[in-house]
């Protein structure tokens, strides 16, 4: 029996409840996960992630491989592992348990709504994001969304412009590509904000912890199948990784990785084409 992590970020999105703090009376407020609006891919997401699904399973084969959901409790990503989750009930896999109902019981906002669903939310592949306003500064001027500009003090505001004149300067044309390239400037003016360097200092390294134990609980396993773990999470804590190992810090929209870590924090990545 083989293990397998693989690791694919979340499907187009619309990120209707970010938009929703930021036209409010506090749109730096931190953000709850268990305050989400529900149906958050965008009618394209929904057609890539069922189209990447299928591709995946491709190349896996029901009579020989069970699938073990795990999940960021961000909705665009648990409504992507839904969608796979989906179609591989369709193509008959086995999906592994991944509560038993006491502890289900026990749960309950979006970790329990994702254990109804047989998905396991894992904070490591979770966003920790404490000021949504910051979070916006990295989106190309096309994407910034209207703001309550009369919710901030004129200090905010001063240094929100300061900000934006930095990605401005040296647009990369995504969130992803703005956070990778500016964080660590824009993080000197709002000291709050965590740059790609700490997401993979910390987050990352959590997953890959994360990794490491799914790893030995396998090995360990005496099932007849072998165990694919599908995990889906988020760009922000992946670009160092990915441009320390692949010389590119871009994972785009439904792309899956495999990893493989040890237990003195070194690991492997490979890009799948599906």
């Amino acid at each position: 029996m083989k293990g397998e992590f693989l690791f694919t970020r979340h499907s187009k999105a619309k990120y209707e409840t970010y938009g929703e703090t930021l036209k409010s009376e506090n749109p730096q407020a931190s953000h709850n996960p268990d305050n989400q609006l529900e149906n958050d891919l965008s009618e394209s997401g929904i057609e890539l992630a069922r189209k990447k699904a299928e591709k995946l399973f491709d190349s896996m084969d029901s009579q020989k491989d069970a699938l073990f959901f795990v999940s960021s409790k961000e909705a665009r990503a648990f409504e992507t592992a839904m969608i796979y989750q989906e179609v591989a009930k369709e193509r008959g896999f086995e999906i592994i348990e991944t509560r038993d109902e006491d502890s289900r019981d026990m749960k309950n906002g979006m970790t329990r709504k994702m254990a109804d669903e047989n998905i396991r939310a894992i904070n490591s592949l979770s966003l920790k994001i404490s000021n949504q306003l910051v979070g916006n500064i990295f989106n190309p001027e096309a994407y910034l969304g209207e703001i309550n500009w009369q919710a901030l003090d004129e200090e905010t505001k001063k240094k929100w412009k300061m900000a934006r004149e930095i990605i401005n300067a040296d647009d990369q044309g995504s969130w992803g590509g703005n956070f990778y390239k500016h964080s660590g400037s824009i993080q000197k003016i709002f000291p709050e904000l965590k740059s790609s360097r700490d997401e993979y200092e910390t987050t990352f390294r959590k997953l890959l912890r994360l990794v490491q134990f799914a790893q030995s609980k396998v090995e360990s396993s005496d099932g007849k199948k072998n165990i694919k773990i599908l995990a889906f999470g988020h760009e922000n804590y992946l670009g160092h990784a990915l441009n320390e190992y692949f010389g590119d810090h871009e994972i785009k929209n439904c792309e899956t990785l495999t990893i493989e870590a040890d237990i003195d924090g070194g690991y492997k990545m490979e890009r799948k084409n599906y």
